[in-house]
C-alpha cells in the first residue's frame, strides 16, 4: 500500500522543507503545487500565464486548474509508491474536489500533518525567505494576506481531517530536525499499521 501524505498548516510553518525530507527518506516525490505553479509561470506555459497575476496577488488559484494539475502529477510512475503533498487543498471545497479525484484514481491519504505555529513566527520566517530567495509574492501585505487567508480558509481543514481520523498535529515552531523526529515516528507507526 503507498504511502500518501498531506502537509498543512500556514506559510512559513516548513511545510516544504519537511516534505523534502519525507521525500529523501520514504523514496516517494514531493508534490508541491506552489513550485509547481512557479514553473510553469517561469516557463511561460498556458498555465503559467493563467496564474501569475493571481500568485503574484497573494490569491488562490481556481480548484479545477488545481485539481488538474495534481491529477496529471499523481498519474505518473514515481508516486506509486506514494507522495507527500503540500500546498493543496486549502479550502473545504477543495478538500472535497481532491476527495472525489481520489475516488477516481483510488488513492486516499494515510496521514494528514497538520503543522502548527504562531502567526509572529511564521511571518518572519516568511521576511527572511523573502530576503534569501527575491520572492515578489512574499512582500508583508501578501504575507499577511496569506495568514488571513489561511486562518479563514485552511485552518477549518484541521476539523476536516480529524474527522477522517488521520490527523497528526505537529508543533512546527522548533528546529527543522525535531519537527522531522516528530513526523517520523509517526509514519513509522503508520507503515507498522498499513
Amino acid at each position: 500500500m503507498p504511502l500518501n501524505v498531506l502537509l498543512l498548516g500556514p506559510q512559513g510553518a516548513g511545510k516544504g522543507t519537511q516534505a523534502d525530507r519525507i521525500s529523501a527518506e520514504y523514496g516517494i516525490p514531493h508534490v508541491a503545487t506552489g513550485e509547481m505553479l512557479r514553473a510553469a509561470i517561469a516557463a511561460g506555459t498556458e498555465l503559467g500565464r493563467t496564474v501569475e497575476s493571481i500568485v503574484n496577488a497573494g490569491e488562490l488559484v481556481p480548484d479545477d486548474l488545481m485539481i488538474s494539475l495534481i491529477r496529471d502529477r499523481l498519474a505518473r510512475d514515481d508516486t506509486d509508491a506514494g507522495f507527500v503533498l503540500d500546498g493543496f487543498p486549502r479550502t473545504t471545497a477543495q478538500a472535497e474536489a481532491l476527495d472525489a479525484m481520489f475516488n477516481e484514481i483510488g488513492r486516499t491519504f494515510n496521514v494528514v500533518f497538520s503543522l502548527q505555529i504562531p502567526d509572529e513566527v511564521a511571518f518572519e520566517r516568511l521576511r527572511r525567505r523573502a530576503k534569501v530567495e527575491g520572492r515578489a509574492d512574499d512582500t508583508d501585505d501578501a504575507i499577511h494576506r496569506r495568514l488571513d487567508n489561511y486562518h479563514r480558509e485552511t485552518e477549518p481543514l484541521i476539523e476536516y481531517y480529524r474527522t477522517r481520523g488521520n490527523l497528526v498535529t505537529i508543533h512546527a515552531d522548533r528546529s527543522e530536525n525535531e519537527v522531522f523526529t516528530e513526523i517520523q515516528r509517526a509514519l513509522d507507526h503508520v507503515a507498522v499499521t498499513r
